[in-house]
């Protein structure tokens, strides 16, 4: 079996996706599908010896969508899909002022033969324009018997339309009849198109969190890299054309284009994009190297071992694809509604149609006919299409305000059902910025001087740690110039010089011993601290004895604590998933009142770790900063990311938290309750209102009343279900602040 992901352009709203779906489904020799809205994807896992990519883009045609076969430049993808939303966007804006203007002309009495014409060609061109996608779309999904919204909206303004025009010719052919102006509904037709137009440009707003940052990534990677030939010599040749084997050269602050083993040379790796450690990683001769990640200040000499799609970087990238498409599609409340909604609709109208024409043999066919439109009308899904979007539009404006950042609907559902709390330490607990913790010195005198001689050698350092060093050290030590003679530094050892004749050292521990010899007590005593915190141990020596001792580890956030402390307040098992050793992640975990760690976890097994959660039956929430938890976010019920982490986190994450204060988590949690309790209100109202206006429309109160309602009264009503719905959806908006 092929599991393999897909660009799908031409995706519109929930359905869409749906209709895409069952395609994918349908094509012989495909396992599974499943086309996420958000991220504009396909995600299909099919037999490759009965199924093609042609076969997929091809079954996908068929409903009017664009299935991407060969791989996509990232800046056409992203240009297309920005034509597509300008598009949407004019057509919405053309569409309501020409029926705001049809409205006019057939609202503003009395109705004239040139009114109506002038109606007629406005509502023409919004149908055949602004509406032109519904209409194929809809004809598609009745060919292949998938109804959906678009299919009504295209039965509702065509009949209505053409009814208006059967009546406009009837008025010039029959002469001084000016009742039959009268029963023009052109302003029903435009409106309905102008309605639910608005209604995917507010949900395309909510939605569009596509997965450019992902593809970014992708195409972020160095395009060229420098080959080294057996004579020696440097060439440059495409990513594309490096094959496991060559040697390639990576110069001092270069991106590594490929996952190898270093041959010669010394430097650091800012390894943190794929481990999530923010303390850079020695490379010498044997070390591995990953794609993606940064070289220090050296030049290194590599072995190509993995390349293209078998980098680390690639596989989870690959991960990220394959758990976002996992999720269910958004709005699925709506969609499950309209799938029964509109056969039902179509069928009422034709029932309504001839139940009139047997049962009132006086114009029964007649007022058949304007019942069936009513029908059509009233019952367009406007409220049902703008219920979601606009509850969604007002939450993630005030999540904004509070500085959350909601994805979609999905994320707020998600956050409403959450019993399992499940954070990274580096960059989400802690500020992911190491930091001196304590020097111990191990002489009772001359503190000031040796500090100064550590300022020197620190300050010849290349090790990233040498600026945490240099920060927590006196200032008064940092002005006094010492020569430092005979300075070297050995890559993930520590670094060497001489002052005033006599030789020191910092670095690790067995690097330090070889000049030190035993260690003192006191300075064993200082790495035994070091060790029950967690922190990194620096050594700083002399010939013959250890000078000090400096404990170095990451920073707790202002807000972990308090608001860990809340978020078990409310019921929710909070977990720490590190990939940070045991000390140093139980000695965070201890700070910040967290029972359950799980240290030393790779990136790869951070998502099987969340699913084994979810078999458990717990709804989980991962909070992360980096790539390595892009994985274990997609896979998650609910993926939330510090403000401060990478893009890809960013992007895979459902939440982002702006400010990177865990406090805001209480803010989303709140603010979850309040926005689906405003989808539910508005879709109960849109149902409820279909419920009593759709048997009106079809004339049950005529037998009692005499009164049949007409398809100009029917649009206004539509209208205001629809404005209904936006204005409990603002309501929300005017509820006070916490």
């Amino acid at each position: 079996m092929v599991k393999q992901s897909f660009p799908l352009l031409g995706l519109h709203c929930a359905a869409c996706a749906a209709h895409a779906t069952k395609a994918l489904e349908s094509t012989s020799g495909v396992q599974s599908a499943t086309v996420n809205l958000a991220s504009a994807t396909a995600f299909v896992v099919y037999d490759e010896t009965h199924c093609t990519p042609e076969m997929l883009r091809d079954a996908v045609a068929a409903m009017g969508y664009t299935l991407r076969i060969n791989e996509p430049e990232v800046g056409e993808l992203e240009a297309l899909r920005q034509r597509e939303a300008s598009l949407l966007r004019r057509k919405a804006g053309v569409a309501s002022v020409l029926s705001l203007g049809v409205m006019g002309l057939m609202m503003w009495p009395p109705m004239t033969l040139p009114k109506a014409l002038l109606s007629a060609l406005l509502t023409a061109i919004t149908l055949l324009w602004a509406g032109s996608g519904f209409f194929i779309r809809g004809w598609r999904q009745l060919r292949s018997g998938a109804a959906g919204m678009d299919l009504l909206v295209m039965l509702s303004t065509s009949v209505a339309f053409v009814y208006s025009l059967f009546r406009l010719g009837n008025y010039l052919w029959a002469e001084g009849q000016t009742h039959q102006l009268h029963q023009l509904y052109f302003e029903a037709a435009s409106m309905t198109v102008a309605f639910v137009l608005l209604g995917k440009v507010l949900e395309a707003r909510a939605e569009r969190r596509t997965s450019a940052a992902l593809r970014r990534l992708m195409g972020g990677q160095p395009k060229t890299v420098q080959q080294l030939l057996p004579s020696g010599e440097n060439v440059t040749i495409p990513i594309s054309e490096v094959e496991p084997g060559m040697l390639l050269r990576a110069l001092p602050h270069e991106l590594f284009a490929v996952d190898g083993e270093v041959l010669s040379g010394e430097s650091y790796a800012d390894e943190q994009l794929i481990s999530g450690e923010p303390i850079p990683v020695a490379k010498v001769a044997g070390s591995t190297v990953y794609a993606g990640t940064l070289n220090g200040s050296g030049t290194l000499v590599y072995r190509a071992c993995e390349v293209g799609r078998a980098t680390l970087l690639a596989r989870i990238i690959r991960l990220v694809e394959e758990a976002q498409s996992s999720r269910a599609p958004i709005q699925q409340i709506v969609d499950r509604v309209a799938r029964i909604f509109v056969p039902l609709i179509v069928l009422f109208a034709l029932v309504t149609l001839v139940a009139w024409g047997i049962l009132s043999p006086i114009n029964g066919w007649e007022q058949g006919l304007i019942a069936a439109v009513t029908v059509l009308i009233i019952a367009c899904p406007c409220a049902l299409g703008l219920a979601t979007p606009t509850a969604i539009m007002v939450g993630i404006g005030r999540g904004a305000e509070k500085g959350l950042l909601v994805r979609n609907a999905e994320a707020l559902e998600a956050a409403g059902h959450i019993d399992t709390l499940v954070l990274d330490k580096t960059g989400t607990i802690t500020e992911g910025r190491p930091e001196v913790k304590a020097i111990r010195w191990c002489l009772s005198e001359e503190n000031e001087y040796f500090a100064s001689v550590l300022v020197a050698l620190e300050e010849h350092s290349s090790h990233p740690l040498a600026g945490a060093i240099l920060r927590a050290l006196p200032e008064q030590t940092k002005g006094q110039q010492k020569e430092v003679a005979h300075l070297s530094e050995q890559a993930g050892r520590g670094l060497e010089g001489e002052i005033d004749g006599v030789t020191y050292r910092v670095g690790q521990r067995a690097f330090v011993e070889e000049l030190a010899g035993e260690l003192s007590p006191v300075a064993l005593s200082a790495l035994e601290e070091g060790e029950r915190m967690g922190a990194t141990c620096s050594l700083f020596a002399r010939k013959g004895e250890v000078l000090a001792v400096l404990l170095i580890a990451d920073t707790l956030r202002p807000s972990s604590i308090k608001a860990l402390h809340a978020l078990r307040a409310r019921g929710l098992e909070v977990i720490m998933l590190t990939g940070d050793g045991a000390s140093a992640a139980h000695a965070v975990g201890e700070a910040v009142g967290v029972s359950r760690i799980v240290a030393g976890v790779h990136p790869e097994d951070k998502a099987s770790f969340i699913e084994g959660l979810q078999q458990a039956g717990k709804r989980v929430a991962m909070v992360g900063d980096g790539i390595n938890d892009a994985a274990a976010l997609a896979r998650a019920n609910l993926s939330i990311a510090m403000g401060s982490g990478s893009d890809l986190a960013l992007e895979t994450a459902m939440v982002t938290l702006r400010s990177s204060n865990l406090m805001q988590l209480e803010h989303l949690f709140d603010l979850a309750r309040t926005t689906l309790s405003t989808i539910h209100q508005n879709l109960f109202w849109a149902c409820i209102y279909n419920l009593i206006a759709i048997p009106v429309a079809a004339g049950v109160l005529y037998p009692f009343t005499g009164y049949q309602l007409n398809p100009m009264l029917a649009g206004g009503l539509m209208m205001l279900s629809s404005l209904s719905v936006v204005t409990n959806s603002l309501r929300q908006a005017r509820r006070p602040r916490r």
